[in-house]
Formats: C-alpha cells, sequence, structure tokens
C-alpha cells in the first residue's frame, strides 16, 4: 500500500515536471543567438511594453503609487496606460523588472515566464484530454514554437501575454462541454477569465468567445441545464468581482473622455496567408508542414467523427478560427462596413491564439487514438511524422530569431542601452509614440495622433520633471518672458493642474497637452489625478476579491497534499 501511494506520488510530480524541463528548454533553443550575442531584441511594441512595466516598477520602488496617471513612464507624461491594460499583471511585471536588473535580463526571464506558464498549460490540458506524455510533450512543443508564443521573442506584442492563458480557458472549455459527466468548477472558470482580464483584455474577449460555443454545446448535453446555466452566472458574478478594477477603470476614462483608438491597421492586409506558406508559423504566416497538419486533422475527424466528441468539437472550433483569422474570410467587406474593427481589433490573425491550441490538443488527442485504435505501428508513424514538422518548425523560428538579432544588433546604441543596469536610460531616450488613450478634445485619426505625439510631446527640451508624493507630476521651466506655454504632459477630466502654486483649468491642445500662460523666470505645474471614490471602492473589492481567492487556493493546495 505504502509503494503505491510512492508510485502515485512520483508521477505526480512526474507530470509537472516534463512540461517545466520542456517549456525551458524551448525557450532556451528559441532565445540562443540572443545569448550568443548579448543582444535584446526590440520588436514594433517594445518600448510601449516595457515602458509601462518600468512605470509599475518605479512605483513600487518608490513606495508613490499612482493607479490612473503614470508618472514614470510613457516619457513622464501623466498618460493613462495600465489602468485599463492589464493593470494587476503590470504591477506584477513591474515588481520582476525591480529584482532582473537590466533590461536584456528582464527580457530573457519574461520570456521564461511566459513560456512556462503557456508550457505548463497546455502540457495539462493534453493529459487532460488523455494524451499520452510523449504526444503531449510534441503538441506542447508545436504551441510553443507557433503563433503568438514565439512572436513574443521577435516583437514583445500584447497579444503574446494573452495567449498563454489560452490553454487553461481551453481546459475550462471542456469542463463545460463535459459538464453532463461531471459538473464543472465555477470558481475555476470565473478565476480564469479573470486573470486573462487583467492581462490583455482583447484576449478576454477572445476568450469568452472561445468559451460561449463550448457553454452552448455543454448546455444541449446537459441533463440539469437549470444547475450549469447557475453555475455560470456565478462565475461570471464571480469574474466581474475580481475585474472590478478592470471594467471601473474604462467607466472612469471613457465614461467623461474621448479616448484615442489605437493605430487602425487594414483588417484586409493583415491576415493568416493560407494561400502562401511561410518559414514560420507566426503574424500572417503558416509553414506547408503546419497546415498540412491540420488539414490532415480534418480529414480524419469527418471520417472519425463519432469517436471523440472533444476531438470533434476542438477541431471543428478550431478550424472555424482558423478561417477567420485567415484571408478566406471576406474581410475587406466587413472593413467596409464595420470600420471600427480597424481600430480596435487590428489584426484578424490575432484569432490564431485561439485556432492554433485549440487544434494542436485536436491532434493530440488524434495521434494518442492512432495507437489505440489501430496499433503502435501506425500510432509510432503518425507521431514521428508530427516530429518531423515540428523539428521544422523550431529550425524555422531559429532563423527567425537569428534574423532579428542580425537587426537589432545593428543599433548599437540602443542594444548598449538594453544591457545598462541603469534602466532609466532606455526608457528616458524612447518615449512611446503609440496613439493609444489619448483624452482627445476633437475627432483624429490615431495615425494623426501619433505623427502629433511625435511632434510636440515627446522629446521637449527645457523642462525638468519630478515625481512628488501621492503620485503627482511636476514639470518645470524657465521662461525669458510672460507667454504661453505648451506643457510636455497630458491632461484627462479628473486631472488637475496647479500652476505656480494656483489650480488653474488651462486650455487644452488636441491630444490634451496643458497650455498655460508662463511668466517671466522660473515657472512650476503640478499635474494630479482625483481619482472617483466610487472607483477606490471596486479596486478594494477587486484586491480583496483575489486575496480570498488566494487563502482559497493555498486551502485547496494543502488538502490535495494531505491526500
Amino acid at each position: 500500500m505504502q509503494i503505491r501511494i510512492s508510485n502515485r506520488y512520483k508521477d505526480k510530480i512526474i507530470e509537472y515536471v516534463i512540461p517545466i524541463l520542456l517549456s525551458i528548454v524551448i525557450a532556451t533553443i528559441l532565445m540562443l543567438p540572443e545569448f550568443l550575442k548579448h543582444v535584446g531584441i526590440f520588436g514594433n511594441d517594445t518600448i510601449f511594453q516595457l515602458s509601462r512595466f518600468y512605470d509599475a516598477s518605479k512605483q513600487i520602488q518608490n513606495h508613490n503609487f499612482s493607479y490612473f496617471q503614470m508618472n514614470y513612464g510613457m516619457g513622464q507624461t501623466g498618460r493613462i496606460i495600465n489602468a485599463i491594460y492589464g493593470p494587476f499583471f503590470a504591477y506584477l511585471m513591474g515588481g520582476l523588472l525591480f529584482f532582473a536588473g537590466s533590461w536584456f535580463r528582464y527580457e530573457i526571464i519574461l520570456t521564461y515566464v511566459l513560456f512556462l506558464i503557456g508550457g505548463i498549460g497546455f502540457y495539462h490540458l493534453s493529459r487532460k484530454v488523455n494524451v499520452s506524455k510523449v504526444v503531449a510533450c510534441v503538441t506542447t512543443t508545436l504551441f510553443l514554437t507557433s503563433g503568438y508564443i514565439f512572436y513574443w521573442i521577435y516583437s514583445n506584442n500584447g497579444n503574446c501575454l494573452g495567449s498563454v492563458f489560452i490553454p487553461y480557458v481551453i481546459i475550462q472549455a471542456i469542463d463545460l462541454i463535459n459538464n453532463y459527466k461531471k459538473p464543472f468548477n465555477w470558481i475555476l472558470l470565473g478565476v480564469t477569465v479573470a486573470i486573462i482580464a487583467q492581462v490583455h483584455m482583447l484576449s478576454t474577449v477572445m476568450s469568452i468567445l472561445l468559451l460561449l460555443p463550448c457553454f452552448i454545446y455543454g448546455l444541449l448535453l446537459s441533463s440539469d441545464k437549470r444547475k450549469m446555466w447557475i453555475d455560470v452566472i456565478k462565475a461570471v458574478i464571480l469574474c466581474v468581482f475580481l475585474t472590478a478594477n478592470v471594467w471601473g477603470a474604462f467607466l472612469v476614462v471613457y465614461g467623461s473622455n474621448k479616448v484615442s483608438s489605437p493605430l487602425d491597421f487594414s483588417p484586409a492586409l493583415t491576415t493568416l496567408n493560407l494561400t502562401t506558406p511561410s518559414d514560420v508559423t507566426m503574424w500572417m504566416g503558416i509553414t506547408e508542414g503546419i497546415l498540412l497538419l491540420f488539414c490532415i486533422q480534418l480529414i480524419y475527424v469527418l471520417f472519425n467523427f463519432k469517436s471523440s466528441k472533444i476531438n470533434t468539437f476542438l477541431t471543428i472550433e478550431g478550424f472555424v478560427f482558423l478561417i477567420l483569422s485567415s484571408n478566406l474570410f471576406p474581410w475587406k467587406f466587413v472593413q467596409d462596413h464595420f470600420y471600427v474593427i480597424a481600430s480596435y481589433f487590428q489584426f484578424p490573425n490575432r484569432l490564431t491564439a485561439i485556432a492554433y491550441p485549440l487544434l494542436f490538443v485536436a491532434v493530440g488527442i488524434t495521434l494518442t487514438r492512432l495507437t489505440t485504435d489501430h496499433g503502435k505501428e501506425i500510432g509510432r508513424l503518425a507521431l514521428i511524422l508530427v516530429l518531423i514538422i515540428t523539428l521544422f518548425n523550431i529550425k524555422g523560428d531559429l532563423n527567425q530569431a537569428s534574423k532579428s538579432v542580425a537587426i537589432s544588433e545593428q543599433n548599437v546604441d540602443q542594444v548598449t542601452k538594453l544591457r545598462m543596469t541603469d534602466l532609466d536610460v532606455f526608457i528616458g531616450s524612447n518615449p512611446p509614440g503609440n496613439p493609444d488613450y489619448f483624452a482627445l478634445q476633437h475627432k483624429m485619426n490615431s495615425w494623426e495622433v501619433e505623427k502629433f505625439v511625435a511632434a510636440h510631446l515627446n522629446y521637449r527640451k527645457g523642462f525638468s520633471k519630478e515625481v512628488l508624493s501621492g503620485g503627482r507630476l511636476k514639470v518645470s521651466w524657465n521662461s525669458k518672458n510672460d507667454t504661453n506655454t505648451s506643457l510636455p504632459m497630458v491632461m484627462y477630466h479628473q486631472s488637475q493642474l496647479e500652476l505656480n502654486g494656483k489650480k488653474v483649468d488651462p486650455k487644452l491642445n488636441t491630444i490634451g497637452m496643458p497650455i498655460v500662460k508662463s511668466k517671466q523666470g522660473q515657472n512650476t505645474a503640478i499635474l494630479s489625478f482625483k481619482t472617483p471614490t466610487w472607483f477606490i471602492i471596486l479596486l478594494y473589492i477587486s484586491i480583496l476579491g483575489w486575496v480570498i481567492m488566494l487563502v482559497y487556493g493555498v486551502f485547496r493546495l494543502v488538502k490535495i497534499a494531505k491526500k
């Protein structure tokens, strides 16, 4: 009896060690070019992401918190970013940055963290649907080397942050489908969606799109539909409480400001290209091997759709999202009739963050069933073919990473700043120029906002900035005469400005920069943000909710460990 318990304990340890080691190995291989050249890659979103994490880190370091107004990052302009863009995750990343010591080390550590989250999640998703350990390792490798997971190394794109959590959403989706066998855990469902909302809002929307068909299918199969509805409603209520700070911040900012949108891109030009294979399965490209694998998976399911409800459903849902993400869907028509998609959804290929994990886990189910239904020889042959595709995937990713490092190392100045232990140098010389979340005074195209930011807000000389207690930002400058001065900061409806010791209500330019009357000599302006009392209550509700969930999780782990 003692031996049996001991073996079960060892099996549990192995089940957790395997994905951890696998994720570390894959991340190390893909970052080899960075390690060998000691060069950090900076992509299109690197400055934006690192600047907002830097702001959170400096708040923690200086014990000077400002939930809305950003006084350290984003060019020290008082912009609002983190409050409506993964708030609690930003503070976690700020804490990680505080201990990293340099931007290069931080990029490396963060990549390992993301690969570990994604790898562990996808491996346990595979094991949940009874995929064998070997097959789970292969499909986990496919997941980590495809789509937005690998794209993080190359671009630091925000969608990558949410993508690593999608396997955990699929675990909840499977529980919804299997509700007729065993009622799903509504607490886990609510917490999972809430975590993603604290990381990346658009990934939350995509997660709901993923879960909705699974809920409908599970409801059709369920013998107790009333209980399933009640459990889902409880999960929604829990999620609302845990994300009170997120939707509350949206109400604060969008409720009283005309907020600028992210850069608008043509959806028709940013789809996944299914008609022209690429060297890597990333962004708008997909390799011939992965595309062939998906097609074989679809053919298998069409001929064996009765053998596994889960396999059939995941494959169909995966293909629906794959087509929606691709140039096979009429995105030009959608763009012409719903232009808002260009600003807020931007890239249809984002949907591969859902399609790829759904299809990879379905491939894992098929590989395992081939061995069970048709013998070990057929199963091994199929596994070898998938393994070859996986190796080509890794090779393509390595080549892409090498190209990215080669491009990055040409900018010697940036590479040097990323290696410095003084984090301020890189951030101070790279204020983000993105047009997101300004309080516009009149309607402007996002590309016009970006040009205006570059011309009038960033790199302003003659001003010194200091962060004061209470999350206030002080700007000082010297004026030769009495004149109107445009200050290098931005204001929102809730912002307050004090000029030379007196509160003022200044005129604002098109992106919310205050224009004040300077006096001859030394001038100071102090910017602060008046946070509504009702939002502070929502913030504490959210924090309290997470503390309760953390305590609940610890008790659950202790209970499981005792068993």
